[in-house]
């Protein structure tokens, strides 16, 4: 393994690791609205937007088992769900490279949205009672909006994680290059295709005469 891909590891093992603890330790003795954040999958899919669908994956699985073991219920239900959602973030960012400032607010309700809906409907399945459909439905509105409060910090996070690897992947350069593209772009108006025509009809106007 490279320096790089070898310090990637470690950070990334110690972000999930901690992020686990201070989830099941801290966040789980506090209730906002009757709702206990939940960083897990918002972290999970802002390594997915970082490093892409493999690492997603990989991040996703690992912290669900953990989660799963940790908490002793239904091993596979979290770390399924969260390798989905870390696959999915990882595909739209080798798809379609979002460099939207409000992206990572975005992902991270998406990504609550997602976890709480498809826990309630796994463990329905699994033979659990069903919830009903009021205070789901709150549930699922209020860890929407702590996954998009949490996006920005844990954003942070990952990226410092997974910073070793990236170089001039990272997500806040191409925002700037994106930001800056527009102002280069009227800067050199001769890249117009429509100005090179134009230009090449006068050079033979001035040759015919």
């Amino acid at each position: 393994m490279t320096p790089e891909a070898t310090s990637t590891l470690l950070r990334t093992s110690v972000v999930v690791l901690g992020a686990v603890i201070v989830q099941l330790a801290v966040l789980t003795q506090f209730r906002f609205f009757g709702v206990v954040p939940d960083i897990i999958p918002v972290l999970v899919v802002m390594f997915g937007l970082l490093a892409g669908s493999t690492m997603g994956a990989a991040i996703g699985f690992a912290a669900g088992m953990l989660v799963d073991m940790l908490l002793i219920q239904t091993l596979g239900v979290s770390a399924l769900l969260l390798t989905i959602g870390g696959y999915a973030a990882g595909r739209l960012r080798e798809l379609r490279d979002p460099v939207h400032p409000l992206v990572n607010q975005v992902a991270g309700a998406l990504a609550s949205l997602y976890f709480s809906l498809g826990f309630a409907i796994m463990q329905f399945s699994l033979g659990q009672p069903a919830p009903l459909f009021w205070p789901l439905a709150w549930q699922t509105f209020w860890a929407a909006v702590f996954g998009a409060l949490l996006a920005a910090p844990v954003f942070r996070v990952a990226r410092w994680a997974v910073m070793p690897g990236l170089g001039r992947d990272d997500p806040m350069f191409r925002r700037r290059r994106a930001v800056l593209a527009p102002t280069s772009v009227l800067e050199k108006p001769t890249i117009n295709p429509r100005s090179r025509v134009r230009r090449r009809a006068d050079r033979l106007r001035g040759r015919g005469r």
